[in-house]
């Protein structure tokens, strides 16, 4: 259901758009094209801010808490940021239904990059109103002192708080591990320090597709200009973190994960592998060597009857040896290409541990992709290794393809691949690789539909 939007005076409407339009920092323009993409209403449907991206793409204020809590530019810029950064890397479709956790994660992340890209107090100030002085709910503002001479808290929760806010960094997955490590739980009761329109955490995402409830593509294919805006900004920003979406990427750089079960995971990575390797017809059929026994009237070292019977006086009629050659054999392995790009971040932990789980249906050594592709051995899979630019573009995966003459495979992605080059796509129609595309949720695998590729959804995440 589309949010009803409250009878808020038009002047008002007017001077808060312009204000926030004018907010944004300098060293930022490419967001003032963003936010001409995007139309500003002033509401009180949303409790503080919220980024809905559709057919209608719209930034929703809340004009009270803009006066009581962003009576600076300073304060107000954060605001806005906060919102563009969920819609950049990619919030607003990594997740359908957001838990209070995954909320908590994205706020923490965001909050520590624009606090280090605005150091200042008359912005940091705008996010440590906002923290708690201690627990869980303080890393989603900077620590006591900080830059200066920050002051964190003891133990696991401290050393994450420190690595969100210096050159190490912090990813999703550590703030979840996190979760799972603390005695103490994510008290409900915070929920409200958290900025956008978190106040359902069952139903609706909180920065997301309000306008295209209840479809499975990518809200972002329903506005064309503002994906196109987003994949230029991504492409050439210089974030804190790694870089996210259909963009060229930078320089190739060597990434590490934590792994993470997740039984789902797992059992839907095994099947999609054991479909693309065996199938209904049996599976591929590879060529092995092959050793099979045969009689030749040729003498065989290995023979040791026949050599008896020479020794005796007698010729032997035939001897017994093996023939080498090659066989045909069912592969039961699959070649796999992973999407490894920063836009993966929050997947990467379960999927890797779940093909180092399904290491035997897997050939050997697995391709990580970007915008290029890179082999994976087993040992760097099961430690997390690989190498990635941060960008996505599926022409490298069909380019192996071709050129390996890959018979069958897997490809795992969030679909976020940009469009296989029209020359290059023709050679891989010829080619006819079988390939299986397991797609996450809730994304959009429109890629695969002029290629034929079947397919499969892989599980939501459980934060």
């Amino acid at each position: 259901m589309t949010h009803a939007i409250a009878p808020i005076p038009a002047l008002e409407q007017r001077l808060l758009a312009d204000r926030i339009r004018q907010c944004v920092p300098l060293r930022h323009p490419a967001f003032g094209k963003l936010l001409q993409l995007l139309s500003i209403e002033a509401t009180d449907t949303v409790a503080t801010a919220a980024v809905t991206v559709g057919a209608r793409s719209r930034m929703l204020i809340n004009p009270a808490f803009v006066a009581q809590r962003c009576r600076t530019d300073a304060h107000l810029s954060m605001l806005v940021m906060h919102e563009l950064y969920h819609v950049l890397l990619g919030h607003t479709r990594m997740y359908q239904r957001p838990t209070l956790a995954a909320n908590w994660a994205f706020d923490c992340v965001i909050n520590a990059q624009l606090c280090r890209l605005h150091r200042g107090v008359e912005f940091t100030s705008f996010f440590s109103s906002c923290a708690a002085p201690e627990g869980l709910w303080s890393l989603i503002g900077p620590p006591a002192g900080w830059p200066a001479a920050a002051r964190y808290a003891p133990g696991a929760l401290g050393d994450v708080h420190r690595r969100l806010y210096d050159d190490a960094g912090a990813t999703t997955a550590d703030l979840f591990a996190l979760l799972d490590t603390m005695a103490v739980a994510l008290d409900a009761d915070g929920a409200d320090r958290l900025l956008g329109n978190h106040g359902n955490h069952g139903d609706h995402g909180d920065h997301g597709n309000h306008d295209n409830e209840g479809q499975d593509t990518d809200p972002l294919h329903a506005d064309p200009d503002l994906m196109a805006e987003v994949r230029r900004i991504v492409a050439r920003w210089p974030m804190v973190e790694r870089r996210g979406g259909a963009d060229d990427g930078g320089a190739t750089t060597h990434e590490r994960s934590d792994l993470r079960r997740h039984g789902a995971a797992r059992r839907a990575v095994r099947q999609l592998l054991q479909a693309a390797a065996f199938g209904t017809d049996g599976g591929p059929w590879v060529r092995r060597p092959v050793d099979t026994e045969v009689f030749t009237p040729l003498p065989q070292a290995g023979d040791r009857r026949a050599h008896l019977q020479r020794l005796m006086g007698a010729e032997p009629l035939w001897w017994q040896g093996l023939l080498h050659h090659d066989g045909r054999q069912a592969a039961g392995q699959v070649v796999v290409y992973l999407d490894v790009s920063g836009s993966m971040a929050a997947w990467l932990p379960v999927l890797l541990e779940a093909l180092t789980e399904s290491a035997a249906l897997v050939q050997w050594p697995l391709f990580g992709f970007s915008t290029q592709v890179h082999p994976v051995t087993r040992a760097e899979l099961a430690a997390g290794r690989f190498r990635s630019t941060g960008g996505t573009h599926i022409g490298c995966v069909a380019r192996h393809l071709v050129e390996s003459r890959v018979p069958r495979a897997v490809v795992i992605t969030d679909g976020d691949v940009q469009a296989i080059p029209t020359a290059l796509a023709e050679r891989l129609r010829r080619a006819r690789p079988r390939v299986r595309v397991g797609l996450l949720d809730g994304c959009n695998g429109g890629f695969c539909d002029h290629l034929r590729w079947p397919v499969t959804r892989m599980p939501a995440l459980d934060r």
